[in-house]
């Protein structure tokens, strides 16, 4: 019978320590000779492996033609898989490419409506030079009616000198005859010249308003043969648009399918993969039990032969540790009391050191306390004096600084037309296109002046209160990221904030941009810029003509991406760390996007 203080029973049941065997192992080797360990091993071998495989139905062994075949349908289906990969790319370049032309035809259109804005501008300055030509003209012609009737006067005077002058030849004699006859001659020359002088005025003033009138009727020419212009520029893009949405429509028709065919492959692939993989493990499980139920009944057989020089190890193990304790038990007993007096003795002087020393410290400690805690008020009131002057201060300036901000937004927002309408803006508005103010050669027209979003800029910047550059970076950058998830518009965004977007008949109907307020690329770089008084045109092509082109391996924060040969497609603005902020395409929203150099122009263009 076993000592009932063993932690185990035999017959190969279960056993406390069978979760920790190496250390009953390592106690059981300091307590008997190595023969003994090497049996005590073994049980415990034995014993552990028998836990590895619980009793129950042997596992399957799925045959070699089994694990074969589902090898063979899991290359098929990866093969299959790879080639659908392929196509899948090749069709999102596909994609991608026209995504950038539809980019383009998009940008074509704001800058036929930037065109037609500017031409209207343009035809409006021509109205207003007509307008004064025409006043001219009434004046011109108020001068011509007066100096008719001066001339006409010189003749009724002229007539009637001569009419009433009817004397007999008698009368005329003498030196008072020869006096009215030089008078006679002074009064017609006098009135030759004025009649000669009045004719002369009379010509070159039917001549002016000649001119006048022909350089009105080419003024009006050139403001119609500008409309039309834009008008079919507009008609061109839209024509465009509606022959890309259809192709991208196809091709992204074709995308889903691809994807959809890829998909139903992969998890073909994945089954046929699952299945090869059960089989491995239906396999490994069979051979590991079989290796298992080997070893089992090894180490039942070594424990059986262990048993019994355990049990006698055991035993003289127990006296040995009888006679230790006793002897242990007395020894320590007598150290024990010595110890006890020792310690009570220095506990007690110790003791008494310590309350005097802690007396002292706690004096001194509450002294220390009173002059901190003053101290401390002190420096609390004046520290909440000041943060509370810094944060007026603070205030201040960021309310200024956000007025100032709307108020040059303000400014360049009055000056520039309704993007999207095709109406007639009825005049006011700045040139965009920065190589729209070209002198007409009119003289009527010309002398009309107009804004250009170069002038109003050079006002807008005036209200800005912070000139450092930096400090304008970030104003345009987090005027651009608190537009973070504005949905896209094609045609949207002013110096203000989001507008209507206008449609396209294709694809950006059927996301409802011409029902969304948002922006568009260059909508979004309109709003941004707006913040510290640069106007922008609505259109990448003249905003990449403005500011300074930079190589794009020296791009900074705030410096504008373009995308397309010409900047035609597409516009970012950058933020450093490889990212960039943008309104993308159709159905997507403002995002930052890691920046894409493919397909990027040859510059970036620093603003600031």
């Amino acid at each position: 019978m076993l000592n009932s203080r063993l932690p185990f029973t035999l017959g190969g049941a279960f056993c406390v320590w069978a979760v920790r065997t190496g250390e009953f192992v390592s106690s059981f080797a300091s307590k008997y000779p190595a023969v003994r360990v090497a049996a005590a091993l073994t049980l415990s071998t034995s014993l552990a492996v028998s836990t590895a495989f619980p009793a129950g139905a042997e596992p399957r062994n799925p045959s070699d033609t089994e694990i074969a075949q589902a090898t063979t349908e899991a290359g098929q289906a990866e093969g299959r898989v790879s080639s659908l990969v392929s196509e899948v790319s090749s069709s999102d370049a596909e994609i991608s490419q026209l995504e950038m032309e539809m980019g383009g035809l998009r940008e074509s259109v704001n800058k036929a409506l930037v065109d037609y804005h500017d031409v209207e501008t343009s035809a409006e300055q021509a109205r207003e030079g007509v307008k004064r030509a025409r006043a001219n003209l009434d004046k011109t012609q108020a001068e011509i009616e007066e100096a008719q009737k001066v001339l006409d006067e010189i003749s009724r005077s002229e007539y009637r000198r001569q009419g009433g002058n009817n004397r007999g030849v008698s009368e005329l004699a003498g030196a008072e005859a020869s006096e009215d006859a030089l008078d006679r001659q002074t009064f017609k020359r006098v009135n030759a010249e004025k009649q000669r002088e009045t004719v002369e005025k009379l010509d070159k003033l039917r001549t002016e308003q000649a001119n006048e009138e022909s350089r009105l009727r080419e003024a009006r020419n050139i403001a119609e043969d500008r409309e039309q212009i834009a008008k079919e520029k507009k008609d061109e893009a839209e024509a465009r648009i509606e022959d890309a949405s259809k192709q991208l429509d196809q091709n992204i028709r074709k995308r889903a399918e691809l994807v959809a065919e890829r998909d139903r492959a992969q998890r073909e692939l994945d089954k046929a993969r699952g299945t090869v993989s059960a089989l491995e493990s239906d396999r490994k499980e069979y051979q590991d039990y079989i290796k298992a139920e080997e070893e089992r009944k090894k180490a039942e057989e070594a424990a059986k032969a262990a048993e019994a020089v355990k049990q006698k190890a055991l035993e003289e193990q127990r006296a040995k540790e009888a006679a230790a304790k006793k002897a242990r038990e007395e020894a320590e007993a007598a150290q024990k009391a010595q110890a006890e007096a020792e310690a009570k003795k220095a506990a007690d002087e110790k003791a008494e050191a310590e309350k005097k020393a802690a007396a002292a410290k706690k004096a001194e400690a509450q002294k220390r306390l009173e002059a901190a805690e003053k101290a401390a008020e002190a420096a609390k009131a004046k520290v909440e004096s000041e943060a509370e002057k810094a944060d007026e201060a603070k205030q201040a300036q960021e309310t200024s600084e956000d007025k100032s901000t709307e108020a040059a937004a303000a400014l360049i927002e009055a000056s520039q037309p309704d993007h999207t309408s095709l109406e007639g803006n009825g005049g006011g508005n700045a040139i965009q296109n920065p190589e729209g103010t070209q002198a007409s050669g009119n003289e009527a027209v010309d002398s009309v002046q107009v804004e250009t979003n170069e002038s109003v800029s050079e006002q807008a910047s005036e209200t800005v209160t912070d000139g450092s550059r930096s400090s304008q970076i970030e104003t345009v950058i987090a005027r651009a990221m608190s537009q973070l998830g504005v949905p896209y518009a094609w045609g949207g965004g002013n110096a203000n904030g989001p507008t209507r977007g206008i449609r396209d008949g294709g694809v950006a109907d059927s996301y409802g941009d011409y029902n969304k307020v948002g922006f568009d690329c260059s909508g979004l770089v309109v709003y941004a810029f707006a913040g510290v008084g640069i106007a922008l045109p609505h259109y990448t092509g003249y905003q990449y003509q403005r500011g300074t082109k930079v190589a794009p391996a020296n791009m900074q924060r705030g410096d504008l991406i373009f995308y397309g040969p010409n900047a035609e497609q597409h516009v970012a603005i950058y933020l450093g760390d490889g990212q960039m902020i943008e309104a993308p395409q159709s159905g997507s929203t403002v995002q930052v996007s890691p920046v894409r150099w493919s397909g990027m122009s040859p510059y970036v263009v620093r603003m600031i």
